[in-house]
């Protein structure tokens, strides 16, 4: 930057023109022939950088995603996602304003004479019963930025919020966004503009999660306690994000707090939780370990028969550490672990001396992910983040039974034992770089390498004893599938004038499958127009691929019988293309900010389980012969007012969209409905502080009925049955329905209200919170799944069908005690 004087002079001497011009003052200048002009002299200052971190000065913990702002040279940073920030401007002088979201904003001043490496320490906001005047236009907001289709939640707001049960839930909170739909009545399943859950792309720590569901899919599996920031990007995606056709959810989990203890212990109605985080140097590492288990196996047990000592329970574990080995560098180890598992132990006996039945089935599931991340500051305008990750999920499904009298050998006894699993595995190591070469110009660059194992579902069986056939076979023992991947990205960010702001770039990727290769180049591409001071254009295009499916059952639970599969010679990878286009604009002195956006979304190589196929069918074969391919295209419009800081903080959200699918041998070849096509949404959430010890918090949202197929009557015939063994074939007539077009028939309309409590107490070594509300509080009874039930008819003749709504949520009120220590 040159610092521009214009003034009227009369011509400049030659002798002190020429001084100037050596002294190096002027670097530009212009000289007229005529007394009395217009004279510009240029004064040039060398870039200079300052570059840093931001921090919480009460925890030590990186701040991700503060403004660094120049507001005299209208510039600034953003914090990455560790904090770092680099700001290179052309002045000896600079004012800066650091804010962020529930921190107190900070002024500095500073005297620039080198590169300066500098430390911003933030401290968080604390509740004022006065609610502060903001001011557009201090820092750099979202209307500024040229990414769009993305939000931010705080943590904070995210627990303040109604949840079922009382369990903070982070999808559950994403799920209340613009161009999201959650699955079925209670469950934490994401559909995003149109995608299937497959399309989302969950990072816990920059390593995927693919069955982010407990309790089938009614909570997730991310811990409020031991998460520091939470992002959703739904369209305009970076280069630097591949891999999913829908959204990508970054979940970063707290690092620990660098100067003293602290903690967190809870107790609700169906789970605990304790969270511990401290120093292990002060200043210097830091370790959080977060830790939740569900009670629900000894609730459950007084209820269930004496003969049945079964049970249901799940649990979750976080843990992260993170060493500061000097300026340059930092190295965070962080894992996650989490099960799910459901249980029967039956034993029967008919008679005193009658045959003994033992029965035991299990239902268990398993994420686990370890991420080992190292920071590197090569310079004040280049950071990398190297980081080398596993990632692993795994279902189980086993029953065994036996029958036999007591006191009997194995011979004299009849054994059944089945078996089923599947998962996915990932090895993944990845290198990013920014450059921050100018102001207003962000590089980005990076690789990343991925090795897949897919166990795409193997059956076993095996049964002995008198008078049955043994049996001991393992169906599909092919099932596993071993893949690689490579990516590679460029992506440019450039503030070209002051009302007009890019960001460019390309994301390539290649997959192997056995000898099959599939290689895709995706552009991406973004721009900002600005049309004021307090609001903008944004467009953006993005094309994505996905080598990876999810088959699922098509119920709109989050199960974990869903299966993982890779594109294979037959399966191509998924693709698709989305175009934005969006309005920005920051409302009553930017205490608001609100974003209106239309987007189109078309998507080929979509695949489906055929008619009557599902994953325990594999003795049809592969999975890849019980499936169909189509293509889909979602399109709508999006509302979202925010309001981010005071003692009244939320938003209201508005969708209308329209979601098709068409497959060449389901419902005729015929385009249908997508069974999450929803036209209209709404979602309206609200935290008010009442007082300094009194918060309240509702939240309401309305939906249009979702798309199913429903019977359309019923005939008489015969069925054919194919067996295990043998076709088969019934002889006697049985009712047959008949279906019409698929997914033509809606639900009821969905709508609900949740509200919430808290009331905070402050003691001498703790803080306590007692929170309690209620889930539906007027009691709507919304349809979980519809079923149809053969009727008779008054004259007890003739008969019919008819269709019933099943639901599960009437309201549900909870209560849950928190102590902050």
């Amino acid at each position: 930057m040159c610092l521009a004087i214009r003034f009227l002079v009369k011509p400049l001497p030659a002798g002190l023109l020429a001084f100037v011009i050596a002294s190096g003052i002027a670097q530009e200048h212009a000289v007229s022939a005529f007394p009395n002009t217009t004279q510009v002299v240029r004064i040039s200052f060398s870039p200079t950088t300052v570059s840093g971190h931001v921090v919480n000065a009460e925890s030590g913990e990186n701040v991700i995603g503060a403004t660094v702002y120049a507001p005299h040279l209208r510039v600034g940073a953003t914090s990455n996602q560790f904090g770092f920030y680099s700001l290179t401007v052309e002045a000896d002088t600079l004012t800066l304003i650091v804010s962020h979201v529930g921190y107190e904003t900070q002024t500095l001043h500073l005297h620039l004479e080198s590169e300066l490496r500098l430390d911003i320490e933030l401290n968080p906001a604390t509740i004022s019963m006065e609610e502060v005047e903001v001011v557009a236009g201090v820092g750099e907001t979202h209307v500024e930025r040229v990414q769009m289709s993305s939000v931010t939640l705080p943590i904070a707001q995210i627990q303040s919020l109604p949840a079922l049960l009382g369990e903070i839930d982070v999808l559950k909170v994403v799920q209340l966004l613009p161009g999201v739909q959650s699955g079925r009545e209670g469950t934490s399943g994401l559909y995003v503009r149109g995608g299937g859950p497959d399309q989302n792309l969950l990072l816990l720590d920059g390593m995927p999660v693919y069955n982010a569901g407990h309790l089938f899919g009614f909570m997730s599996v991310f811990m409020g306690d031991a998460i520091k920031d939470v992002s959703l990007i739904k369209g305009g995606f970076p280069a630097r994000y591949g891999g999913r056709l829908s959204s990508v959810v970054e979940v970063t989990m707290k690092e620990g707090n660098l100067k003293e203890f602290k903690g967190v212990a809870a107790i609700g109605i169906v789970a605990s939780r304790l969270t511990v985080e401290g120093p292990i140097l002060k200043n210097r590492a830091s370790f959080m370990i977060s830790a939740r288990r569900t009670y629900l196996d000894l609730l459950i047990r007084p209820f269930l028969p004496k003969n049945n000592k079964g049970g249901y329970f799940f649990y979750d574990v976080n843990a992260k550490a993170n060493y500061i080995l000097s300026e340059r560098d930092r190295v965070y180890v962080s894992a996650y672990t989490g099960l799910d598992l459901g249980d029967t132990r039956i034993r029967d006996q008919t008679g005193i001396n009658g045959p003994i039945r033992h029965s035991e089935s299990d239902l268990g599931w398993r994420n686990t992910t370890v991420t080992a991340r190292w920071n590197r500051v090569f310079s004040p305008r280049l950071f990398a983040n190297t980081l080398v990750g596993i990632s692993r999920y795994r279902l189980m499904i086993s029953s065994d039974e036996s029958l036999g009298r007591p006191g009997a050998s194995d011979e004299d006894t009849q054994l059944y034992y089945r078996r089923f699993y599947s998962g996915i595995t990932d090895g993944t190591a990845r290198t990013d770089l920014e450059f921050a070469r100018t102001p207003g110009h962000l590089m980005r660059f990076g690789v990343a390498g991925v090795v897949h194992t897919f166990d795409t579902g193997a059956l076993e069986e095996q049964r002995s004893g008198p008078d049955i056939d043994a049996l001991d076979t393992l169906y599909t023992p092919t099932h596993r599938i071993r893949a690689r991947a490579f990516s590679a990205y460029v992506e440019n960010e450039m503030r070209i004038s002051p009302r007009f702001k890019t960001n460019v770039g390309v994301h390539v990727s290649i997959f192997w499958v056995g000898e099959q290769r599939y290689a895709s180049v995706q552009p991406r591409v973004g721009v900002w127009f600005g049309l004021g001071e307090s609001d903008a254009l944004k467009a953006s295009y993005a094309h994505m691929a996905q080598n990876i499916h999810l088959l699922t059952s098509g119920n709109g639970l989050s199960l974990p019988t869903d299966l993982w599969v890779p594109a294979t010679n037959r399966i191509r990878p998924q693709s698709a293309h989305q175009v934005a286009l969006g309005y920005a604009r920051l409302l009553g002195r930017g205490r608001y900010e609100l974003t209106i956006e239309g987007y189109y979304k078309w998507m080929d190589d979509l695949i489906e389980y055929k008619e009557g196929a599902g994953y325990l069918n594999a003795r049809a074969g592969s999975w890849q012969d019980q499936v169909e391919h189509g293509r889909g295209w979602s399109y709508g419009s999006e509302l979202f007012l925010q309001k981010k800081s005071g003692r009244t903080t939320g938003w209201i959200g508005y969708t209308y969209s329209r979601t098709e699918r068409k497959f060449a041998e389901l419902n005729s070849g015929r385009t249908f409905p997508y069974k999450y096509d929803r036209r209209h949404d709404v979602s309206v959430a609200v935290n008010h502080r009442l007082k300094e010890s009194v918060a309240a918090a509702v939240t309401w949202v309305y939906g249009t009925g979702q798309a199913v197929s429903v019977p359309i009557g019923q005939f008489y015939g015969i069925e054919h049955v194919t067996g295990y063994e043998s076709f088969q074939s019934q002889t006697t007539p049985v009712v047959l329905r008949t279906f019409g077009s698929r997914n033509a028939y809606r639900m009821p309309a969905y709508h609900r209200l949740d509200v919430a409590i808290r009331l905070f107490r402050s003691g001498r070594w703790a803080r306590r919170t007692l929170s309690f509300g209620a889930y539906n509080l007027y009691v709507r009874r919304n349809a979980f799944q519809l079923t149809s039930t053969q009727m008779r008819g008054e004259d007890k003749e003739s008969e019919y069908l008819q269709i019933k709504k099943i639901t599960v949520f009437p309201i549900v009120p909870f209560v849950t005690y928190q102590l902050e220590f």
